[in-house]
């Protein structure tokens, strides 16, 4: 029987390997090393390259899609599409019938809607008017933007576009009724006349003006400023019959005429003579209220700041930190400098471009608190929104920059999402349109 051969072991316990022996394993493990390293550096490249594609890939259909949005909401913007008006800077006591009648002479409304605040002390309101025709909503935001409604002035922009209904809601009838006064009747076939005063101001103190000299000089002279003026536009109240103005001119002799003055008059309904319509007097503007804004538009003659305001806006202009408070405070400031609004602005962005950091997002809540009041019952104050309007582009052109020169990527990207935020709030409070707000969001993509 043949004895089986074992194996001879290459090293025994306690043996020493000889250096040939250690040169061969030192190679063999580098090569083993270096095959996964190299193998190791692959994948992770492999990975690197993958994760960067997604990336790219999902950015881009982002972008796509950031940009059909833009594109989807821009149109509802054009010309031709949208009828519907956004109306800032209304009375308090200013509701959708008033609304009815100031803007239903440009055409047929579809809805008309009054933003009624939670805080009965807010000083001006909002609406929406919305026209069946887009003819009438272009003339009525041409003749209606800065005239005034109940003593203060109004700002008519262009709201997002709203599905129409199939009946218009109120139709201002501009045929002739046969009746005098042009007075319409209702459902208890009482007829009816209802007062406005006139959207134009120059218009409203030249009828008190003819109403004043008529009262004092008789109906000769009305008779004679007819003759004389029968071909010039602005005394037009005395011979369209049908026209809201002339009403309001027979209302305020008879008002004047029954010891009423300019400022207070009797709210109720009357009968002018036996048998004839009911009239229905227009809204009585609060006295001191209309006084107020008179001598505000008195005073916004001015157009340049002093020395001492300058000083006093570039101060408070310069709010280290996002308190509320210090917020507020320059707010106030620069609403109350509104007459040289071109100026203010100025030195408000001037003042966000040399801030740094959080100093910056700082000052971008104050310009958004100016614009959020910029339909404050202050004369001038809406030319705050027109002139930040002009620098818009530029301020969001600094910010983009600030956020690229920004170290740290999480530092970076919060201050993207607060400049965004800012953005987004302006969208729900249509402060400006649209596409303007997406071209300055997109420049933070």
């Amino acid at each position: 029987m043949q004895k089986r051969k074992t194996s001879k072991p290459i090293l025994r316990l306690g043996q020493k390997r000889t250096h040939a022996e250690s040169t061969r394993e030192s190679v063999f493990a580098k090569d083993v090393f270096d095959q996964t390293a190299e193998w190791t550096k692959e994948l992770a490249d492999k990975e690197a390259s993958d994760k960067r594609k997604r990336n790219e890939a999902f950015l881009e259909e982002l972008k796509h899609g950031q940009e059909r949005a833009k594109q989807g909401r821009a149109t509802e913007k054009e010309p031709g599409l949208t009828t519907n008006l956004h109306i800032s800077g209304l009375h308090p006591s200013v509701n959708e019938h008033t609304l009815c009648v100031a803007f239903g002479r440009f055409g047929s409304l579809g809805s008309v809607k009054v933003m009624w605040p939670r805080d009965t002390a807010t000083k001006s309101n909002c609406g929406f008017v919305s026209f069946m025709e887009r003819e009438g909503a272009e003339q009525a935001r041409r003749e209606m933007d800065g005239s005034e409604l109940c003593g203060l002035e109004l700002r008519v922009v262009w709201a997002k576009h709203m599905a129409l209904p199939s009946e218009p809601g109120f139709v201002q009838d501009v045929e002739q009724t046969g009746h005098p006064f042009n007075a319409r009747g209702t459902d208890s076939t009482v007829l009816e006349v209802r007062v406005a005063r006139p959207t134009n101001k120059q218009t409203e103190r030249l009828i008190h003006w003819t109403v004043e000299h008529v009262v004092r000089f008789g109906a000769a002279f009305e008779c004679m400023l007819v003759q004389r003026t029968h071909s010039d536009e602005r005394f037009g109240f005395l011979t369209q019959w049908a026209s809201n103005d002339h009403l309001y001119y027979r209302w305020r002799m008879y008002s004047l005429l029954n010891h009423d003055t300019k400022q207070k008059w009797h709210s109720s309904m009357f009968v002018m003579y036996d048998e004839g319509p009911v009239w229905e007097p227009p809204t009585r503007v609060d006295v001191e209220l209309q006084a107020e804004n008179e001598l505000q538009s008195e005073s916004g003659v001015r157009s340049e700041l002093s020395r001492r305001a300058r000083q006093k806006v570039e101060r408070c202009t310069r709010i280290q930190t996002s308190e509320r408070g210090s917020i507020a405070r320059a707010m106030v400031v620069v609403i109350d400098h509104a007459y040289a609004a071109a100026q203010v602005v100025d030195i408000v962005c001037q003042a966000l471009y040399d801030a740094r950091g959080d100093e910056k997002l700082a000052r971008l809540m104050l310009i958004s608190d100016v614009l959020h009041n910029s339909a404050a019952r202050v004369a001038n104050a809406w030319r705050l929104r027109d002139q930040l309007e002009l620098q818009l582009s530029n301020i969001f052109d600094d910010l983009a920059r600030a956020s690229k020169q920004i170290e740290g990527r999480l530092r970076a990207e919060h201050f993207r999402k607060r400049v965004l935020s800012v953005l987004a709030v302006w969208e729900a409070r249509m402060i400006f349109p649209l596409n303007t707000l997406y071209e300055q969001a997109a420049k933070f993509i």
